[in-house]
């Protein structure tokens, strides 16, 4: 990626970015970033996987990069890539999405740039930045084969994004990943920031569709209406803050506010539907699992039916188990990727054991149709797959800030 960077001209190099990874949070963290940045400077958004439309992973300022502007990166690009061809040096997918949203914001004039990490941190594409200031959200099991089997392992690969003389803000407490970030972080001369400690929460409220609460800082104080219903949002509001105010151009007040209440992060405890209740969240591993059935159980005053489905390369059962805190009845159904899917009547096997009420369904659509006709409160889940094509089919807005 350094190779093929350095081709461009390192576009990156031409506005200032914050840099965010994490097993967690790290999409709601960036859009945070983003929605309030973007309101003292042209910012840009550059986040992964796409629900519904690759546009969607690039966003310059209030809008998201068009076809047009795909295709002519594309057509850019492809000279230098038929000549590595030759050499066996044929950059990834992701690579090049990456440099294309390098060059999209130069070509769009931004000055910052929230950029999230597509997966792990110290060999992904993007950690060929070097960011004002770097954010590590929640750290859990996620991607073992990759990333190593322990939580440890995963630090060191996510702690791969703080840079020399940077600071790192973190949302992480556990002690093991924690020690793993801090030490680097004294390896590398950065001042290490615990969001936790950073900002004081004070009268927190929340409900189906909002949480309020004030924000503590040593310089601010600030009144936050998040339109990100769940406990773990709070988390990532003040990791977001904590970046912000350290980011060296700090937001003012009202900027931070108004940025944080237009925030939206599709797919993630998203409501869709009020009457019936549907919400639909991306979650798509064990710890994310934990996380969704706490905040249903304090948000929602009844379980959902789940409309679970998953990819076959990711923990089944500890999802499924995690997942059923919740809820005791599920609907299995295939999510829209062909070559990963994982059969629902092979989910059905584990679910079995797990869920009072078992049901197949193997098309989605169906799948939602059946749930909502038949059910006051419907939660989709288990893949950012399966949630994308809910969302697609229904035409639901995907932009990452409300007006």
């Amino acid at each position: 990626m350094r190779n093929y960077d350095a081709l461009f001209g390192k576009p990156h190099e031409s506005y200032k970015n914050i840099h965010i990874t994490g097993s967690n949070g790290k999409g709601s963290v960036s859009s945070l970033i983003f929605n309030v940045m973007r309101l003292k400077k042209r910012t840009g958004l550059y986040t992964s996987p796409h629900l519904i439309e690759f546009n969607e992973r690039i966003m310059s300022q209030d809008r998201f990069i068009s076809d047009e502007e795909i295709e002519s990166l594309y057509r850019y690009y492809m000279p230098f890539v038929e000549s590595g061809l030759k050499d066996n040096r044929n950059p990834t997918f992701f690579e090049i999405t990456t440099e294309m949203a390098f060059q999209h914001f130069k070509n769009t004039n931004m000055e910052w740039a929230s950029i999230e990490v597509g997966l792990g941190g110290r060999l992904d594409a993007t950690n060929v930045i070097t960011p004002e200031i770097s954010v590590v959200t929640r750290i859990g099991y996620e991607h073992t084969d990759r990333l190593g089997t322990t939580l440890m392992d995963i630090a060191r690969e996510k702690g791969g994004i703080i840079k020399e003389g940077k600071p790192l803000v973190t949302g992480e407490k556990k002690p093991e990943p924690y020690k793993e970030l801090d030490r680097i972080c004294k390896m590398r001369n950065s001042r290490i920031i615990r969001a936790w400690e950073y900002v004081t929460v004070k009268d927190l409220q929340f409900n189906d569709f909002e949480t309020t609460f004030r924000a503590i800082t040593p310089n601010e104080e600030y009144d936050i209406t998040l339109n990100l219903p769940g406990k773990f949002q709070v988390e990532n509001a003040c990791t977001a803050i904590s970046a912000l105010e350290n980011s060296g151009e700090p937001p003012n007040r009202k900027q931070m506010e108004e940025g944080m209440n237009n925030t939206r992060w599709p797919g993630r405890l998203q409501t869709i539907s009020r009457d019936p209740l549907v919400v639909v969240d991306a979650s798509h591993n064990p710890p994310a699992a934990t996380t969704l059935a706490s905040s249903v159980r304090d948000i929602y005053s009844r379980k959902p039916v789940l409309l679970v489905g998953m990819l076959s390369d990711k923990d089944h059962y500890s999802y499924l188990h995690n997942i059923s805190k919740c809820s005791d009845s599920i609907i299995l159904t295939t999510p829209e990727e062909p070559q990963r899917a994982q059969s629902p009547e092979k989910l059905s096997m584990i679910a079995q054991g797990i869920f009072k009420n078992v049901k197949v369904i193997d098309d989605p659509m169906e799948a939602y149709e059946y749930s909502v006709s038949r059910n006051d409160f419907t939660l989709v889940t288990g893949s950012m797959y399966l949630v994308g094509k809910i969302l697609g089919e229904l035409n639901i807005d995907m932009r990452p800030f409300s007006k």
